[in-house]
Formats: C-alpha cells, structure tokens, sequence
C-alpha cells in the first residue's frame, strides 16, 4: 500500500490525517482508506502568530505517531500537505507577514522528517468546499463504483450530493444546482472519471461558528450602556467577566471607538430562547438587493437541490442534542428552544462529561445553525429532511483533507479508468488444468527425445 499525510489547519485547533489505499488501484474508487488521525494538542496554527516557532513544536508529537504507522521504507514516498483555513485568511487579511513566518516555522519542522513534503498554503474558500464535495461524493461513490459488469462505470441512476461545512471560522456550501450558476465567482467546474460537473460553491468568512459566536457578543456589548451584558443565548445562571481586548480581537468584529481595551465586562446568562433567537437573526443580512436568488449578505445562491451532507461544526453541535437522526425540522426547533430555556444547573447536570465553554455555547450554536440553515441556506421544511448530520463514512473522516490529497495526488483522473479484467473462478479452474497438460505432455516429450538418444548411441557401438 501507498501513504499519504494531510494537516488540517483549522481556526482552533490542527489534525493530522493519515491514508492508506493500494498501489496497483490508485484511479479506482472507494479504496482510500484512514488509517489515523491526530489531534494537535493546543490552537490552530494562527494563534501562533506572535510565537511562530510555537506552530512549527506543536505538530512534532503526530508526526512522531504518524511515523510508527507509515512504514519507514515507505516515508520518503510518502506526500505530505498542510491545508489551513480561514484561521489563517483572517491572520493574512491583519498581518501577513506574521501568516508567512507561522508557515515558514510549519515548513521547517515538516522538512525534518523523512517524508514527501509538498508544501503548506492557505485554501480559499471555494476549494475547500469543493475539496469537502469531492470527499463525501467519493466515499459514497457517486463519483464512479464497480459495476455488476465488473468495470468502473459512472453511476447513471446517482446524482451528487451536496456538502455543508461548518468551522471556526467561516462555512460552506456546495451542490450542483438545478440551473446554470448565474455568478462566475460562485461557479465551480469539475471533470471527474468523464463527467463534467457544474457546481456552485461559496464560502462565508466570518460565520463559522467561534466567530459567529464572537460576532453575537460583540453586538449584545454595542447594544448595551453599561459594562453589564445581557445574553439571550447563555443559560440563566451563568456568568463570566471579559475584556473588552478578548472580545475584540478578531478582524470579524469592530471595537467601537470609545471602547477602553483594558474595560472588564460582566456577562450574564438570561436562557431567553425568542430573545437569542433574534439575536441571532441581526448578524445576518437576509435582503438580496437583487431580482435574483440569493442566501445571505447579498450573495447569490441558486435554490438548493438534492441531498446534502452536513459535517464537521454541524454535526458535532447536533450531536449534543442528539438531533443526528433526521428529525423534522419542528422537532429540532422544539428541541433547541427547550434546551436554551434550562438553568446553568440543570444543564450541568444533564452533559456532566461535557465541557463548560461547550455547554456555554450549546444554546447560541445550535441557534445560530437552525438560522443559518434555514433562513441562510434557504432550506424549508421539505428540503430540511435532505440533510444527513454526518461524522464518518465507511470509518474516513469527512471534510475537504481527503478530497484535497486526491486532487493533489492525481488519484481522481478527468478521464474514467479503464475496464478491470477479472477472470471468474470456473476460468480459473480451466486455466490451471491446462497448464499442468501442457507440463505433463512436454515432460512426456523430453523422455522420449533423451531415451532415442540412448538408444541410436548403444546400436553404433
């Protein structure tokens, strides 16, 4: 088998994918398989940005895993990547040469290793939805599969599945839309295994969901007079102070000018499910200002079509909630609102396992989701069963790392791979009795031309 090594460089933290798949079908499909992930202990690689050196040690300890698993004569063949996201757009977008020197520090400690290192960049937006694309419709083979025909074939009867992300720090969406893609700076093409496939593809920066969150407190502090904060969203019951520096420190949101970054503000839970709600709602823009379709902040979105899969930030946040299992839409609103109107007793009691800022932030993430989803997306409550929370399929990990080691590696072709011979067993059967006839009658061949041999010899003398 062959290996391949991905870094995924999110917003909050890094993970280190390793892959497997064999080397005599690498054009196939359905055959990568994962072999491991690691999670790097600490952030992401953009909160490094004043300790470069720091982004560069963390990764040290996975690749040390990842080197017990990949076997030593194979690591130098090994290609290896690091992706980052939109925690790294955002550090470019304040400092870029601080973004240049986390990479430069990453670089380094990736190239003491006996590995195929191909480099470290930032993904746009739009490849890492499309890269996201292409591994859900790669592992549920929608893409290509072996035939009954005993050949690669392109599912007729299949359509695509679209793909929604969600991460720290900014989502995605993308399907193949039922219309011709109106806006070339949402249009993305593939040519995969003979297929061509149109698809639209946008990227929010700013609404994943750690921003989303940052964004929602700043606007709760903006709407308040005094240094005390009300928030809908936190269970009653709970409070917290923080500054008016840690609350600002992102690109995502603006200090107001008569903000004093060293102020310390006093947060208070208030469990108000309408009031959260609403909230929520005013940080996002829902007019299109356009005749044509649009999802949010003025961006064009043609009507969504199909199924979608929805991972990474989605399924984990459902997951607390256990609304994973293709329920209603009304039953998962029903749910959300009865989950954000409990005390910060109740819900400690009812998640002991979990941890406190993720039981903080349950009612506002799952919130903003519905909201997103719903009135951002465009999704009613016939189209809300079209969406399937997902973690894994057939034990891979989904996100945009798999599709982009595919794509990177040549795995996936333009064109579809050639017909697979494979002989049945009664074929087998035949050819084996053949061969040993033949052995038998060129045995038998060889006695006869040696025995005349001894036999003209012994007659002349």
């Amino acid at each position: 088998p062959q290996y391949g090594l991905v870094f995924d460089a999110g917003s909050t933290h890094t993970s280190l994918y390793t892959y497997r798949w064999p080397a005599d079908k690498e054009n196939g499909t359905g055959i990568v398989s994962q072999v491991d992930v690691c999670t790097v202990s600490g952030p992401g690689i953009s909160s490094y940005a004043d300790d470069p050196a720091g982004a560069g040690a963390s990764l040290k300890p996975c690749l040390d895993k990842a080197m017990k698993t990949v076997p030593a004569e194979q690591q130098r063949d090994t290609p290896t990547y690091l992706g980052a996201t939109a925690g790294m757009r955002l550090l470019r977008e304040q400092n870029s040469s601080k973004a240049e020197q986390v990479f430069a520090e990453v670089a380094k400690a990736i190239g003491e290793y006996p590995v195929d290192f191909r480099g470290a960049r930032i993904l746009t937006g739009r490849e890492e939805g499309s890269f996201g694309w292409i591994t859900v419709n790669y592992l549920l083979e929608t893409l290509v599969k072996f035939s009954f025909a005993e050949k690669w074939e392109h599912p007729e009867d299949t359509e695509v599945l679209g793909a929604l992300d969600l991460g720290g720090a900014s989502t995605q969406i993308t399907f193949q839309p039922g219309v011709p893609v109106e806006d070339r700076n949402t249009s993305v093409f593939f040519r995969l295994y003979g297929t061509n496939y149109s698809l639209y593809s946008h990227s929010y920066l700013c609404y994943g969901q750690t921003q989303a969150l940052k964004m929602l407190l700043a606007a709760l502090h903006q709407d308040s007079t005094t240094a005390q904060i009300s928030h809908p969203c936190y269970p009653r019951g709970y409070q917290e102070n923080v500054t008016v520096a840690e609350l600002y420190d992102s690109p995502c949101v603006r200090a107001p000018s008569t903000a004093s970054p060293a102020q310390v503000l006093t947060v208070t839970g208030t469990g108000d499910p309408a009031r959260c709600s609403t909230a929520v709602q005013k940080l996002f823009n829902f007019s299109c200002g356009a005749p044509r379709p649009c999802g949010f902040n003025g961006v064009y979105q043609p009507p969504v079509r199909g199924q979608f899969f929805a991972f990474s930030g989605f399924y984990h946040a459902f997951l607390l909630l256990n609304l994973t299992g293709g329920q209603s839409l009304a039953s998962v609103n029903a749910t959300i609102t009865q989950f954000c109107t409990r005390t910060w007793d109740k819900v400690q009691k009812l998640f002991p396992g979990t941890s406190r800022t993720h039981l903080r932030d349950a009612c506002a993430v799952n919130s903003y989701i519905l909201t997103l989803l719903v009135q951002g997306y465009k999704f009613n409550q016939k189209t809300w069963l079209n969406i399937h929370f997902i973690r894994q399929v057939t034990d891979v990990d989904v996100g945009w790392t798999l599709g982009y080691m595919l794509n990177l590696t040549n795995m996936i072709p333009s064109e579809p791979p050639p017909g697979v011979i494979v002989l049945q067993r009664n074929s087998w059967i035949a050819v084996t009795v053949l061969l040993a006839i033949m052995l038998i009658l060129t045995f038998c061949l060889l006695t006869v031309t040696c025995l005349r041999r001894n036999s003209s010899g012994y007659e002349s003398l």
